[in-house]
């Protein structure tokens, strides 16, 4: 199985495009969001996949302090690594912030998310740290960052409960791979 980390180009953004909202509908369920009236999951009233869509355009429009990222195996989009700079961290001392990564079922639980990870974090050396939701229902990526953490940093990261401007409370993984 080859697998690969790519920074997505412009012209092939609408990869990820297709991919954000299958990750939207993931998370939904670990923080028990309900799509809005037009079926999309949104807080907003985005009427269409394509309207939110747009919301990514961000990530090709900073392209030294946003950093999108395509995960693939054999050739196949598999996933998507959103990785943030100064300005749009959310804590201080911190280099690069995992935004958002995720892999779709199908190619999880035969180390693809593991090793993206480990690319992904291979890209920049620093000060890294990622955040994901605390709650009982999201056990299972809290298992899966602790481990590939603790066999990617030699056990050498902290975590923390921590806050989120925008989504609250979260749990915190902090660690410098430089």
């Amino acid at each position: 199985m080859n697998i690969e980390v790519r920074l997505c180009p412009k012209e092939q953004s609408f990869i990820l495009h297709n991919i954000y909202p299958l990750y939207l509908h993931d998370i939904a369920e670990i923080w028990g969001v309900r799509p809005n009236r037009f079926g999309v999951f949104e807080k907003e009233d985005v009427p269409t996949l394509s309207e939110q869509s747009k919301q990514l355009d961000v990530w090709w429009e900073q392209p030294s302090v946003l950093f999108p990222y395509l995960i693939s195996v054999d050739g196949i989009a598999a996933g998507l690594a959103l990785v943030a700079t100064t300005p749009y961290i959310p804590s201080p001392n911190i280099q690069y912030y995992l935004n958002d990564f995720f892999v779709l079922r199908t190619f999880r639980r035969q180390g693809v998310a593991q090793r993206a990870a480990e690319l992904v974090f291979d890209h920049f050396q620093g000060a890294w740290e990622l955040q994901t939701n605390p709650t009982e229902r999201n056990m299972s990526t809290q298992i899966f960052w602790r481990k590939t953490l603790n066999t990617y940093t030699g056990g050498r990261y902290t975590e923390h409960d921590g806050v989120h401007p925008e989504k609250g409370d979260m749990l915190v993984f902090r660690f410098n791979n430089k």
